[in-house]
């Protein structure tokens, strides 16, 4: 990693900025948000760099939510106009996933004031032949794993890049989550992880999307195996990648692998040990 160490960068974010993948915020608002979040996000990566902060070019990111009670993946939202700060800073090449090949969220359990919600958001430079997917299994030797598989059309396919009203996005998610009944076979326990790796239909690199732009879909899919009563509501990590290979034509594809882990894992410190 040429000497490249992790580093940790803080963002307070007030209840009027703060967005879900789940609210019913409609295009306008939306865009105001995250046009205000992006402001201010420069601003944090710029005192980040002249810090010492460096750039990198293939990296994880782990991001840790504090002060909400929503499932910290729904912060995905927000987390989007902060990383593209952070690209609009040169801190790393683009935040593609060629680049960023791994973003896992988790709660941070720590009590905040109320009002604002506080997140940490560590990048983690990673060597060009490690594997994400591999280094984070190593985490939680002995763990236990179920598959799920689930294909969307261009009817049921949502993510945060599209320009919708509330009751579209909502009857969109519902349409998600008819598309993937039936992807849940097994329960990997109360307490488990789980990365969500993302297909699309197209070989070209520059129409590979953000992975963690599907927030919206995922939680969806998650959502159907949380109400079977195999999941629970709120897994310990839960992260995004891309998957191998394309999807059909107009189709993409999730892949989720949840994953059993201890009780007490303290992400932070396994995803950091050697980095």
């Amino acid at each position: 990693m040429n000497g490249l160490r992790p580093y940790a960068v803080r963002f307070t974010v007030s209840a009027s900025l703060w967005m879900t993948t789940t609210g019913d915020e409609d295009v306008i608002e939306r865009k105001r948000r995250r046009g205000r979040l992006r402001a201010y996000g420069r601003q944090v990566w710029r005192e980040a760099k002249t810090a010492g902060a460096p750039r990198v070019n293939r990296y994880m990111m782990l991001v840790t939510v504090g002060g909400r009670p929503e499932s910290p993946v729904l912060a995905a939202e927000t987390l989007k106009p902060l990383i593209d700060a952070g690209t609009d800073e040169a801190l790393w090449p683009d935040d593609d996933p060629y680049h960023r090949v791994m973003t896992c969220y988790l709660r941070d359990p720590r009590p905040l004031p109320g009002g604002r919600a506080e997140l940490f958001i560590w990048v983690i430079p990673l060597a060009p032949g490690v594997d994400p997917l591999a280094r984070l299994l190593a985490r939680v030797p002995g763990s236990k794993a179920t598959l799920a598989r689930a294909t969307f059309g261009e009817d049921s396919w949502l993510t945060s890049n599209m320009r919708m009203t509330a009751r579209e996005r909502k009857a969109m998610q519902t349409r998600a989550m008819r598309a993937c009944q039936g992807a849940w076979h097994a329960s990997p326990g109360a307490c488990c992880g789980v990365v969500c790796q993302v297909r699309y239909p197209d070989p070209r690199r520059e129409y590979k999307g953000d992975p963690d732009n599907v927030a919206e879909t995922a939680t969806a899919m998650w959502g159907v195996g949380v109400m079977q009563g195999l999941l629970p509501a709120s897994p310990g990590v839960f992260c995004f990648m891309l998957a191998d290979g394309e999807s059909e034509p107009k189709h993409h594809d999730l892949d989720m692998l949840a994953f059993t882990v201890p009780p007490d894992a303290d992400w932070p410190r396994l995803l950091l040990g050697d980095a």
